[in-house]
């Protein structure tokens, strides 16, 4: 055989088994019985070949498009929160009993028939026990009368709102009808019910939140946007609460009407904010805790070992695929994931008690290895997920499949491997 010289090659596979190149395209064009149809294939694959080259410049002009959409929903919006009061709670109920205690959990619900459902249940029980005091604020505008009795044995207070504002518009309502802090509260741990869970006695987390080393701690840590503490749980000590940077932030909250400015005014400017105002930040588990170099090496074995051709199981191709995804990631500085998704494993295995809702119900990033949820809560955290799972596969019906299940190897796409 003699020498070959090389030539670009075109992507988008193979035909008749040899790599498509611009010689193998024009030839089979000179020789075409239907020229029209080689013509469409020539041009195909020019196509894919100047988008391949293109595609660098092509995502940053979609970012930079997407950042001019949502800066425009924002502009459109921002005028709208001032005509709504930041105040929207229309009943209230406070346990004369109980009073506020020193560590106060101001817990964020919605439901949109009224609900307060088993899973949300076990987190206000869970927070009880751990000895917080419970103040429950729904957006849902109305509770289902049934619900109440519970509330109302296991909260020491309660706030009906109308549905405005977010999460944050919530708290802030929260704080101002309650006049929080108080000159006795030495902790505001602000909470939301988007996280199911916990899975195990909820104590030995908060006991490693320590104020002495930290003024603002939260469970998991994100740099989407730019660096902030994920607002699913934060813990806020005495220093944080009463400085002044914690006042200025809680007067810009406004129910501005668009989810954008929520998330980029408020979950990632509160840390930013407190950060700017001489508040010392920590996350319980960060991300280098969680991507250690053991839990890389791991992640590493599981792609080498990931071969579909040797009959190997799609659960562990799945979870091989998600590992290499969080590989990729984990190489770029800052690590563009959101742990509390894309981390749900690490996370877990480490001793976090809860899993978030979202990955459950929808898994809008598509990890892979969701399915295995049960066996490694079970596994790590020693608890029975069961009766959740049965329930969230009632809700789910025939979606299931598409939000669990891990893709079929018949149409997994092999990744590149060195030769």
């Amino acid at each position: 055989m003699g020498n070959h010289k090389r030539v670009s090659t075109v992507r988008g596979g193979h035909v008749l088994g040899e790599p498509i190149t611009w010689r193998l395209l024009v030839r089979r064009f000179r020789h075409a019985d239907n020229r029209w149809l080689a013509a469409w294939n020539l041009s195909r694959h020019a196509g894919r070949a100047l988008y391949a080259r293109a595609r660098p410049l092509i995502h940053p002009l979609r970012l930079l498009a997407h950042e001019i959409v949502v800066q425009s929903k924002i502009a459109i919006a921002f005028p709208l929160g001032f005509l709504h009061s930041a105040h929207q709670v229309i009943e209230r109920y406070d346990d004369t009993a109980r009073p506020l205690g020193r560590d106060v959990v101001l817990f964020v619900h919605f439901d949109a028939e009224g609900r307060v459902v088993p899973a949300t249940r076990d987190f206000i029980r869970g927070l009880e026990e751990a000895g917080l005091s419970v103040v429950f604020v729904t957006n849902s505008g109305f509770i289902r009368d049934e619900d109440k009795g519970f509330l109302r044995r296991h909260c020491a207070s309660v706030l009906i709102r109308r549905n405005i504002g977010y999460d944050f518009g919530a708290w802030r309502d929260a704080l101002d009808t309650l006049g929080l802090p108080r000159a006795e509260t030495r902790a505001i741990y602000l909470v939301n019910d988007s996280v199911y869970g916990p899975f195990s006695d909820l104590r030995p987390l908060l006991d490693t939140i320590d104020f002495n080393r930290a003024d603002l701690w939260g469970i998991t840590e994100s740099w989407q946007h730019h660096y902030h503490l994920q607002s699913f749980f934060l813990a806020c000590g005495e220093t944080a609460i009463r400085s002044a940077a914690w006042r200025r932030f809680w007067g810009s909250v406004r129910p501005i009407p668009c989810k954008d400015w929520v998330i980029r005014h408020c979950e990632v400017g509160f840390t930013r904010a407190l950060a700017r105002g001489g508040i010392s930040i920590a996350a319980l588990y960060p991300n280098t805790s969680l991507l250690d170099a053991e839990e890389l090496n791991r992640l590493e074995q599981l792609v080498e070992a990931d071969d579909l051709t040797k009959g190997q199981d799609a659960r562990l191709h799945a979870e091989a695929e998600h590992a290499d995804r969080i590989l990729r990631c984990a190489s770029r500085r800052p690590i563009p994931l959101n742990p509390s998704i894309d981390l749900w494993r690490q996370l877990i295995r480490a001793g976090y008690p809860f899993v978030k809702r979202e990955l459950l119900l929808r898994n809008p990033t598509k990890v892979t290895d969701v399915f295995a949820w049960e066996e490694v809560v079970s596994t790590s955290l020693k608890a029975d997920p069961q009766p959740l799972a049965e329930e969230i596969r009632r809700s789910l019906g025939t979606r299931l499949p598409d939000v669990w299940s891990p893709p079929s190897p018949l149409h997994a796409h092999p990744r590149k491997t060195a030769a």
